[in-house]
Protein backbone atom coordinates (compact mmCIF):
# COMPACT_ATOMS: atom_id res chain seq x y z
CA UNK A 1 0.00 0.00 0.00
CA UNK A 2 2.82 2.74 0.86
CA UNK A 3 4.21 1.70 -2.45
CA UNK A 4 1.55 2.35 -4.11
CA UNK A 5 1.05 5.87 -2.60
CA UNK A 6 4.55 6.56 -3.36
CA UNK A 7 3.94 5.43 -7.04
CA UNK A 8 0.73 7.72 -7.47
CA UNK A 9 2.92 10.99 -5.48
CA UNK A 10 5.55 10.81 -7.83
CA UNK A 11 3.62 10.15 -11.04
CA UNK A 12 1.83 13.23 -10.12
CA UNK A 13 5.01 15.56 -8.98
CA UNK A 14 5.83 14.43 -12.64
CA UNK A 15 2.87 14.94 -14.25
CA UNK A 16 2.34 18.28 -12.71
CA UNK A 17 5.79 19.52 -13.66
CA UNK A 18 5.83 18.52 -17.38
CA UNK A 19 2.69 20.59 -18.01
CA UNK A 20 4.66 23.88 -17.76
CA UNK A 21 7.77 22.97 -19.20
CA UNK A 22 5.44 21.54 -22.21
CA UNK A 23 3.30 25.12 -22.33
CA UNK A 24 6.14 27.22 -22.16
CA UNK A 25 7.88 24.88 -25.04
CA UNK A 26 4.43 25.27 -27.13
CA UNK A 27 4.89 28.89 -26.77
CA UNK A 28 8.02 28.99 -28.17
CA UNK A 29 7.38 27.33 -30.90
CA UNK A 30 4.26 28.82 -32.28
CA UNK A 31 4.46 31.71 -34.33
CA UNK A 32 4.15 35.32 -33.67
CA UNK A 33 1.68 36.91 -36.02
CA UNK A 34 3.14 39.88 -38.28
CA UNK A 35 1.46 43.10 -37.54
CA UNK A 36 1.97 44.10 -41.33
CA UNK A 37 0.70 40.68 -43.12
CA UNK A 38 -2.04 42.62 -44.77
CA UNK A 39 -0.25 45.27 -46.04
CA UNK A 40 2.41 42.72 -47.51
CA UNK A 41 -1.06 41.37 -49.33
CA UNK A 42 -1.67 44.83 -50.78
CA UNK A 43 1.93 46.45 -51.50
CA UNK A 44 4.10 43.06 -51.42
CA UNK A 45 6.71 43.36 -53.50
CA UNK A 46 7.69 47.11 -54.02
CA UNK A 47 10.59 49.33 -52.08
CA UNK A 48 9.49 53.04 -51.02
CA UNK A 49 12.49 55.32 -51.13
CA UNK A 50 12.43 59.18 -49.82
CA UNK A 51 15.29 61.84 -48.88
CA UNK A 52 13.72 62.37 -45.25
CA UNK A 53 13.16 60.12 -42.61
CA UNK A 54 10.73 57.15 -42.58
CA UNK A 55 7.86 56.97 -40.07
CA UNK A 56 8.48 53.62 -37.73
CA UNK A 57 4.67 52.35 -38.46
CA UNK A 58 2.96 49.09 -38.60
CA UNK A 59 -0.29 47.90 -39.59
CA UNK A 60 -3.12 50.19 -40.61
CA UNK A 61 -1.11 53.21 -40.40
CA UNK A 62 2.06 52.08 -42.37
CA UNK A 63 -1.15 51.24 -45.27
CA UNK A 64 -2.21 55.06 -45.15
CA UNK A 65 1.50 56.22 -45.73
CA UNK A 66 2.51 53.79 -48.23
CA UNK A 67 -0.79 54.49 -49.98
CA UNK A 68 -0.23 58.40 -49.96
CA UNK A 69 3.61 58.14 -51.06
CA UNK A 70 4.85 56.41 -54.98
CA UNK A 71 6.92 53.52 -54.89
CA UNK A 72 9.20 55.19 -57.39
CA UNK A 73 11.13 58.00 -56.26
CA UNK A 74 12.44 60.86 -57.97
CA UNK A 75 15.43 62.44 -55.75
CA UNK A 76 17.04 65.61 -56.15
CA UNK A 77 20.48 66.50 -54.84
CA UNK A 78 21.20 69.29 -52.68
CA UNK A 79 23.47 71.79 -53.92
CA UNK A 80 27.45 71.45 -53.48
CA UNK A 81 26.59 68.09 -52.22
CA UNK A 82 27.68 64.66 -54.54
CA UNK A 83 25.29 62.15 -52.70
CA UNK A 84 21.97 61.49 -51.98
CA UNK A 85 20.98 60.38 -48.08
CA UNK A 86 17.90 57.71 -48.74
CA UNK A 87 15.66 55.74 -46.35
CA UNK A 88 14.18 52.85 -48.02
CA UNK A 89 11.31 50.91 -47.02
CA UNK A 90 10.69 47.71 -48.74
CA UNK A 91 7.35 45.24 -48.11
CA UNK A 92 7.96 41.73 -48.72
CA UNK A 93 4.63 38.98 -50.01
CA UNK A 94 6.37 36.75 -47.54
CA UNK A 95 9.13 37.01 -44.67
CA UNK A 96 12.53 36.34 -45.58
CA UNK A 97 14.76 33.28 -44.09
CA UNK A 98 16.37 34.30 -41.19
CA UNK A 99 19.80 36.28 -42.11
CA UNK A 100 21.57 39.37 -43.58
CA UNK A 101 19.29 41.11 -46.42
CA UNK A 102 21.12 42.00 -49.35
CA UNK A 103 20.27 45.49 -51.51
CA UNK A 104 21.50 45.75 -54.83
CA UNK A 105 21.28 48.62 -56.99
CA UNK A 106 21.85 48.52 -61.31
CA UNK A 107 21.19 51.13 -63.86
CA UNK A 108 18.01 50.68 -65.41
CA UNK A 109 19.42 51.04 -68.66
CA UNK A 110 22.08 48.28 -67.67
CA UNK A 111 20.40 46.03 -65.51
CA UNK A 112 23.28 43.21 -65.88
CA UNK A 113 26.03 45.67 -64.04
CA UNK A 114 25.54 45.99 -60.75
CA UNK A 115 26.62 49.28 -59.75
CA UNK A 116 26.78 49.38 -55.78
CA UNK A 117 25.26 46.40 -53.20
CA UNK A 118 25.34 46.09 -49.46
CA UNK A 119 24.40 43.56 -46.93
CA UNK A 120 23.00 46.02 -43.74
CA UNK A 121 23.60 44.66 -39.99
CA UNK A 122 19.70 44.08 -39.38
CA UNK A 123 18.57 41.00 -40.12
CA UNK A 124 15.68 40.01 -42.28
CA UNK A 125 12.54 38.06 -40.68
CA UNK A 126 9.97 40.57 -40.73
CA UNK A 127 7.95 41.54 -43.67
CA UNK A 128 8.60 45.14 -43.51
CA UNK A 129 12.61 45.99 -44.05
CA UNK A 130 13.89 49.56 -43.33
CA UNK A 131 17.29 51.22 -43.74
CA UNK A 132 19.39 54.56 -44.83
CA UNK A 133 21.75 54.34 -46.88
CA UNK A 134 24.09 56.95 -49.30
CA UNK A 135 24.10 57.19 -53.42
CA UNK A 136 27.37 58.63 -54.12
CA UNK A 137 28.07 59.90 -57.00
CA UNK A 138 31.57 58.53 -56.31
CA UNK A 139 30.56 54.98 -56.29
CA UNK A 140 28.81 55.35 -59.80
CA UNK A 141 25.48 57.26 -58.97
CA UNK A 142 24.79 59.79 -61.54
CA UNK A 143 22.02 62.38 -62.01
CA UNK A 144 19.93 61.59 -64.87
CA UNK A 145 20.05 58.64 -64.50
CA UNK A 146 17.48 55.40 -63.17
CA UNK A 147 18.32 52.91 -61.19
CA UNK A 148 16.81 50.03 -59.73
CA UNK A 149 16.82 48.83 -55.84
CA UNK A 150 16.92 45.37 -55.06
CA UNK A 151 15.97 44.04 -51.93
CA UNK A 152 16.41 40.39 -51.34
CA UNK A 153 19.14 37.74 -49.75
CA UNK A 154 22.21 35.82 -51.41
CA UNK A 155 20.85 31.99 -50.65
CA UNK A 156 23.23 29.29 -51.54
CA UNK A 157 25.21 31.62 -54.17
CA UNK A 158 22.01 33.24 -55.48
CA UNK A 159 20.23 36.04 -55.37
CA UNK A 160 16.37 35.50 -54.69
CA UNK A 161 14.86 38.44 -54.94
CA UNK A 162 11.84 40.09 -52.42
CA UNK A 163 10.99 43.65 -53.55
CA UNK A 164 11.88 46.14 -55.95
CA UNK A 165 11.92 50.31 -56.80
CA UNK A 166 13.09 52.47 -59.59
CA UNK A 167 14.72 55.84 -58.21
CA UNK A 168 15.42 58.49 -60.64
CA UNK A 169 18.29 60.51 -59.83
CA UNK A 170 17.95 64.64 -60.11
Amino acid sequence: MKIWLVAVVLLAATSAGAAPKKAAKEAATKPTVDPNTAVAKVHGGKVWVVTDSIPSIEGAELDKWLAAHPANAELTCKNNEDRWAINFLAVFKKPPAKGPITVMLVDKKEPRIIVDQFSPQTPGGALVFQEGYDLEQNNGFNKGHTYVMRVGQLIKGKFQLYATGDITLK
